[in-house]
């Protein structure tokens, strides 16, 4: 029968109900979706790069190192000499080394420099390998490989010839049109910035760098050799032993050919969580405002109906209700209302990155959940659900002691 009331009640109030589970809905959207973005956007900065045990850079901050490196969201520093390159890859407590050259650039999209071990020994997420979608690695100094979303966005497929220009980022410098490059494979999606970057040879940077790269027409200069650049700004390295990662480093800081700088990333990608803690507390702080509105906007539309329902709790405490009676009528329609709330937020979050799951991955690399509810997340709605429910206990409490006063005969 209590059920029944509520039910009643709530159609009888049917457009301010609306507007409540609406309010409640925007708070939970806000609150599980910038949880869920946080949530997949540290998974997706910490899986970008798995395996890699050290990273060696000429002499610089750590964290920049850390974003032009693996993310390519800084302008890469001064290069290590090719000689100590070498030095790096016959050192005994080295198993694999990927050297990384950058400087140049396709409509936007960074160029990589780099040789097979690439392809080997890069490992993202939880020890995956890169993989093609299509076609083969370059095999030459005039062959490209793309990352997914570079040809998704372009539209460019195997065959295709695209030249690079000189700049990172920014508007090109100068473009390398006297040494174009054939698109030879597409690597599979892997939701990282390998998807926004094209991938070439040592040997293909080292010859649109030399001998009229500019366009100048000048020979390359004495003792410059075309089959493999002068420097690479960076060299990440697997080791034989994870012991071997601290002694190593300090003996890289050591180096006295040139300066040097190793990062380990993991410890590089606590730095960064640390430093983006203040944006998450900020909008974490944001979502709890807006449940607070919504919850006081819940209390004071029950306030403002109870003067309407006098008769009807009159006539409940008539046929014998008591105080558990009234409150369960009222709590309770608070919990259907905040219910209905979360089942609406939820689902119209679950649309929204269903919808936006392909753009995300192709414009950003961000992999957005496929889930309707994480487990992470029931604390938070398990929450929502009890806030909503005392919201409920003022006016229940206001209805009891106002049909004591009124009896029968509530005053209009």
């Amino acid at each position: 029968m209590l059920a029944k009331v509520m039910l009643a009640s709530l159609k009888t109030r049917r457009t301010s109900a609306l507007l409540i589970v609406v309010a409640i809905a925007m708070s939970v959207l806000m609150i599980i979706g910038v949880d869920r973005v946080r949530h997949q956007v540290r998974a997706n900065f910490s899986s970008t790069i798995s395996g890699t045990d050290l990273i060696v850079s000429a002499r610089g901050g750590p964290m920049n190192i850390l974003l032009y490196s693996v993310f390519r969201l800084s302008d890469p520093t001064a290069g290590i000499r090719w000689n100590t390159v070498e030095y790096l890859a016959d050192h005994p407590d080295v198993k694999w080394w990927i050297p990384i050259a950058l400087g140049d650039s396709h409509r936007g999209y960074p160029v990589v420099a780099t040789n097979d071990s690439y392809l080997t020994h890069y490992r993202y997420g939880r020890d995956q390998g890169l993989s093609l979608q299509s076609g083969r690695w370059f095999a030459g100094a005039d062959q490209a490989v793309l990352g997914s979303a570079v040809a998704a966005r372009l539209g460019y497929q195997q065959g295709e010839r695209i030249v690079l220009a000189h700049g990172a980022s920014g508007p090109a410098i100068v473009e390398h049109d006297n040494h174009p490059f054939t698109v030879v494979g597409i690597l599979a999606p892997t939701g990282t910035p390998v998807d926004q970057s094209v991938h070439i040879s040592l040997q293909g940077m080292a010859l649109i760098h030399r001998g009229g790269a500019y366009l100048s027409g000048m020979p390359p200069m004495p003792g410059q050799a075309l089959d493999k650049p002068d420097s690479v700004n960076a060299v990440m390295l697997g080791l034989e032993r994870r012991m071997a990662v601290l002694s190593l480093q300090r003996e890289l800081s050591r180096y006295d050919k040139e300066p040097l700088t190793a990062i380990i990333p993991g410890v590089q990608l606590q730095r960064l969580w640390r430093m983006t803690a203040a944006g998450e507390n900020a909008l974490r702080a944001t979502s709890l405002a807006v449940l607070a509105v919504a919850l006081l906007v819940l209390v004071s539309t029950v306030l403002a109906a109870l003067e309407g329902r006098r008769h009807e709790m009159a006539v409940l405490r008539a046929t014998g209700a008591g105080r558990l009676a009234v409150y369960t009528v009222i709590v309770g329609e608070s919990l259907c209302l905040t219910m209905l709330g979360c089942m609406l937020g939820l689902g119209v979050l679950f649309a929204g990155q269903w919808g936006l799951a392909p753009m995300a991955l192709a414009e950003w690399s961000l992999r957005l959940p496929d889930n309707f509810l994480a487990l992470r997340e029931l604390p938070a709605i398990g929450a929502i659900l009890a806030a909503g429910s005392l919201a409920g206990l003022i006016p229940a409490e206001k209805a009891f002691r106002n049909s004591l006063a009124d009896g029968l005969t509530p005053r209009n």
